[in-house]
């Protein structure tokens, strides 16, 4: 897995990390001292408890990856650059300070004026070394070229040939093209400004390994989405990191903040799902967090099912059969919003259809065909709210479900499916997702399905906790909810 991130990413993330250690201590040392003396500065660094200082700048460092601080057209834009530094240093401050009622943090048990320092030196330091020390050595060993990396494109589309003569005049990504694969020229014939087809697709592997290619770069868009998925499934059988620009995942380069060459969106596309290791870290996150929400959420439940019952006659919750990991059946349950016997699943059934076949349902409906006369009065306020799919919790401990993941189809919706879309059940289905918080109610279904396998490519416990704190706005405004 590390093998796939490039090496300056590391680098820079190291420091960052002194960066703002050196900021934490200088901020604490002129709050407290005297003078910003060296005594002054050791008795800061064996005083104080390294254990947060260390953990605060490591939890910092996630923030700027979530603000895009390691993606490649964000480091060589000093705009985005500084912006992004800045957006980050201001919701780690007002979380620092919302934590000082909790903890007593080392920054905030002295003083609050050391947060504001630790705000200040920690932009000035990170900002200054990141564009005037760090960006020109990145060009620098570009240029020498011992941070490049052997760069293998797919396809012959004007995406590719355009991406090529970019390359060609001004590598500025540290990415040095080695030739093509491509179906639509014979092997060895000249593409582009001498670079060559290696081979097919099926040669793929092969070609990785026997010129040392780091990076590959589909841009396939005249191709079925089965196929596009079938080709990204051989690109990552291979030790190579895998990028893809495609009109067909248009809904990720739209919806998922991405790294981009000279403007073009790259999505990409690490594979970690078939790692065990993954999947229990995974699972034991699932739990606490199942187990946690349960306990807190006793007493609104408790409001929530004795309204339920004085609103409308019938069951507090509703079970219904969903299609889960693997496409097995398990139990569902939810907060019952509807009036008894409201199913309508043939009339559901014809307009899934629909969906699947042409992107929107009968009558321009969407995922959510809903009678609004079957709504109870409190049924209106948790459907619009996903409150209703809080007993989904139940589901994550029993292990039929996730925390996050796909949402779990209905045997209906299964037997409607094309082959590729059967690709979102290699995993367990979530209570939130990708979708819910990006396109949710919203969008084609080949939409919902290819955010669905970005998700599952890409998943890991900090795309998780991303996803589960972008639910609880979703959640609150009621955005796509029905």
């Amino acid at each position: 897995m590390i093998k796939r991130y490039p090496p300056y990413k590391f680098i820079l993330a190291i420091c960052d990390f002194c960066a703002l250690l050196i900021a934490a201590v200088a901020a604490i040392t002129l709050s407290t001292a005297k003078s910003a003396s060296i005594e002054s500065i050791m008795t800061v660094v064996h005083t104080e408890n390294p254990y947060y200082l260390v953990g605060a700048c490591i939890l910092i460092l996630f923030v700027f990856q979530n603000y895009a601080l390691y993606k490649i057209n964000t480091i060589l834009s000093p705009s985005k650059h500084a912006i992004s530094l800045l957006i980050s240093f201001f919701y780690v401050i007002v979380c620092l300070t919302v934590f000082e009622f909790f903890f007593l943090l080392p920054l905030s048990a002295h003083s609050r004026f050391a947060l504001v320092l630790f705000g200040m030196f920690g932009f000035v330091v990170t900002f200054c070394y990141r564009f005037f020390l760090f960006k020109p050595l990145f060009s620098f060993f570009n240029k020498q070229a011992l941070l490049k990396r052997n760069l293998l494109i797919v396809g012959s589309t004007p995406e590719a040939i355009k991406m090529a003569v970019q390359l060609d005049f001004d590598d500025i990504y540290g990415l040095r093209l080695v030739g093509f694969s491509d179906s639509h020229h014979t092997k060895g014939q000249v593409v582009f400004a001498g670079y060559k087809n290696l081979g097919g697709v099926s040669e793929i592997p092969q070609i990785v390994t026997e010129l040392n290619i780091q990076e590959i770069l589909v841009t396939l868009s005249d191709v079925s989405h089965e196929a596009l998925l079938e080709i990204l499934d051989i690109c990552k059988s291979t030790t190579a990191r895998v990028e893809v620009t495609s009109s067909l995942f248009a809904i990720i380069h739209h919806k998922v903040p991405s790294e981009s060459y000279f403007d073009t969106p790259i999505a990409h596309m690490m594979n970690l799902s078939d790692s065990k290791g993954l999947f229990l870290i995974k699972r034991m996150i699932d739990v606490v967090g199942a187990l946690v929400g349960l306990i807190v959420l006793t007493i609104p439940f408790a409001i929530l099912s004795l309204l339920i019952k004085l609103t409308s006659s019938g069951p507090i919750f509703y079970k219904q059969i969903r299609i889960g990991k693997g496409a097995r059946e398990f139990v569902f349950y939810k907060f019952r919003s509807m009036y008894p016997g409201s199913d309508q699943e043939e009339h559901r059934e014809k307009h899934f259809a629909s969906f699947i076949k042409n992107g929107k349902a009968t009558g321009g409906t969407s995922t959510k065909i809903v009678d609004e006369k079957l709504i109870t009065p409190i049924g209106r306020i948790i459907r619009k709210t996903s409150i209703d799919e809080l007993p989904q919790l139940f589901n994550v401990l029993k292990g039929e479900m996730s925390l996050v993941g796909p949402r779990p189809c209905l045997p209906y919706e299964y037997r409607e499916y094309d082959e590729w879309h059967k690709r979102r059940l290699s995993v367990l289905p979530g209570c939130t997702g990708l979708w819910q918080v990006s396109n949710r109610s919203e969008g084609s279904f080949d939409d919902m399905v290819l955010l669905d396998l970005y998700y599952i490519d890409n998943m890991s416990p900090w795309f998780d906790l991303q996803l589960i704190l972008k639910t609880i706005p979703v959640m609150i405004l009621g955005r796509g909810g029905k």
